[in-house]
């Protein structure tokens, strides 16, 4: 029994005058707030509460007088985090409202619970009794309500953050397909993959990641169709992240990657909930991230990089040239510098005998070997390239599309480069701009350089030694340990209906094999299209 009394008398009366110390590290300031739990004492609580955020202006107090006994109180928030109107009529509540209601005359030993049933009906209210929850809460747009005589306080959800519209993304658009994208708000990102896959085996489980940003993170799955060894991996991946601040998924990926040397993505993130939607429906695991509009999803392939939106919003003949014309862009912006360079240098036999003139009539004057030209024009297209997104919107597209021209023909008239290598890299440029996620085309540029120097230095061989080494390395690589170049490597017959070239609705009755073991069947068989009508209709007419 005095063991009890000893605990409680330690946690009710909480020391928290270290914190004034201005010699404190912020770890040794976290560990004391954690401490930190509420008091009877009003004013014992208020000056916890001033010696934690210190002259912070934004960390409003608001006293006030409750009932008919006039007991002290405080409605605490942060500016910028509530919704104005809803406070205030917190506080009426607390102030006229309990005093023209039989509530008003209670001690200030009952007046906590009155008030808490009282505004549980209309509003989420929560019960904190340390510094570290009610903080917590109060950055994540709720209101504390604070009375004298009880060592708790109240948190009412009053949410009134600013967010972004919800609009199109800028990185990944389409012609056909629905104009929503994510914003920063993970609220407003949940609920709109909720809106989508209305099921209630929609699971969502949520995580805050980061010692001082404490940025909040949901993991979202559907229960019975993911599968359960996927989902315990992706859970003990994210709860073994310990740093002191998340600011973007990006942070997340790094910690949770299989291969973090890779130049390849091993993690998808798109911005587009249609996307996160079909992914989910596959098995797959997506990772939300307060304050960003990207998701993360697990596990990813490398054929879902080569994929977009428009291939299945579209028809089938449609979508399906779309689709092989971007694995053919992807692959001719990785291998045709490289090849032009062996070819021209060590294999002057391709080229027909006029072609070949032309080239050699081309290279006259110019003082630098093929290879010194290409790596020269693809490190200046880069530089515009990453000028042009650095640049205001407004004129970033125009000065780097008019410096590529100015550039490239003021090389060729002083004789730097020949016009062919100006050609083979704009052409280059031009099929890397058919990669639809950015990731994935920054992969394929860093690729590009391997390649024209193997090529120069080896010919035709150094360029097929490098394709079969970046093959052989997309089949070693793991994502969340699936195969990353599956169906391919290994090889799964059943998937290819949806690898290269897509196939119609109606025959892809089955998912991706790997990520749906549970339940591979997601459409009935036998609904083809057809212009004949069943007996049954016949008969009925």
């Amino acid at each position: 029994m005095r063991l009890f009394k000893n605990f409680f008398k330690k946690k009710s009366h909480s020391n928290f005058g270290d914190l004034k110390d201005d010699r404190l590290d912020i770890s040794q300031r976290e560990a004391l707030e954690k401490d930190l739990f509420l008091v009877p004492s009003l004013e014992d609580n208020l000056e916890m509460l001033r010696a934690v955020v210190g002259p912070s202006t934004d960390v409003i107090t608001r006293r006030l007088r409750v009932g008919r006994g006039q007991i002290p109180a405080a409605l605490v928030h942060i500016k910028g985090f509530v919704d104005t109107l809803l406070l205030e009529r917190i506080a009426s509540t607390l102030t006229l409202g309990m005093l023209e209601s039989p509530v008003g005359s209670t001690s200030r030993h009952t007046i906590f619970s009155e008030f808490r049933d009282r505004l549980a009906q209309s509003t989420d209210v929560k019960e904190v009794d340390n510094f570290d929850d009610m903080w917590t809460n109060l950055t994540q747009g709720h209101a504390a309500v604070l009375f004298d005589g009880t060592a708790k306080a109240l948190t009412l959800n009053t949410q009134g953050i600013a967010t972004r519209q919800i609009e199109e993304p800028a990185s990944e658009t389409v012609i056909r397909g629905p104009r929503e994208g994510f914003v920063e708000s993970i609220e407003t990102n949940v609920s709109m993959i909720r809106r989508r896959v209305r099921t209630p085996n929609l699971w969502i489980e949520q995580f805050t990641l980061g010692d001082l940003t404490r940025t909040q993170v949901a993991v979202m799955y559907i229960k019975g169709l993911a599968s359960e060894e996927l989902v315990q991996e992706v859970r003990q991946r994210i709860q073994r992240i310990k740093i002191d601040g998340i600011l973007e998924s990006g942070y997340i990926e790094e910690f949770i990657e299989d291969n973090p040397f890779s130049v390849f993505p091993t993690t998808f993130r798109t911005e587009r909930p249609d996307r996160v939607a079909s992914m989910l429906l596959e098995g797959r695991v997506a990772i939300f991230t307060q304050a960003t509009p990207f998701v993360l999803v697990v596990p990813m392939n490398f054929f879902m990089l080569t994929q977009a939106p428009d291939d299945y919003y579209e028809k089938l003949p449609i979508g399906a040239f779309l689709r092989l014309l971007r694995v053919v862009g992807f692959w001719m912006s990785v291998v045709l510098p490289g090849f032009y360079v062996a070819a021209v240098t060590f294999h002057n036999e391709l080229f027909p005998t006029d072609l070949l003139i032309s080239i050699s009539a081309s290279k006259e004057g110019v003082p630098f070997p093929i290879l010194f030209e290409v790596l020269v024009m693809e490190l200046v297209f880069e530089l515009l390239r990453e000028a042009g997104i650095r640049l205001p919107r407004a004129i970033g597209p125009a000065i780097s599309i008019v410096g590529a021209l100015v550039l490239g023909d003021a090389a060729i008239r002083a004789g730097l480069v020949s016009p062919p290598v100006v050609i083979i890299v704009a052409l280059t440029a031009i099929a890397s701009f058919t990669v639809p996620t950015f990731s994935f085309g920054i992969a394929a540029r860093l690729l590009r350089f391997a390649f024209i120097i193997l090529g120069g230095a080896f010919g035709l061989f150094g360029i097929q030694f490098a394709f079969l080494g970046v093959i052989a390395y997309l089949t070693g690589l793991r994502s969340f340990g699936y195969p990353y170049f599956a169906p391919v490597g290994p090889l799964i017959l059943s998937d290819f209906k949806d690898v290269f070239l897509r196939t119609w609705w109606w025959d892809m009755t089955r998912r991706p094999f790997l990520e749906s073991l549970r339940e591979p069947v997601r459409a009935a068989g036998g609904q083809r299209p057809h212009q004949s009508i069943e007996k049954e209709e016949k008969e009925k007419r």
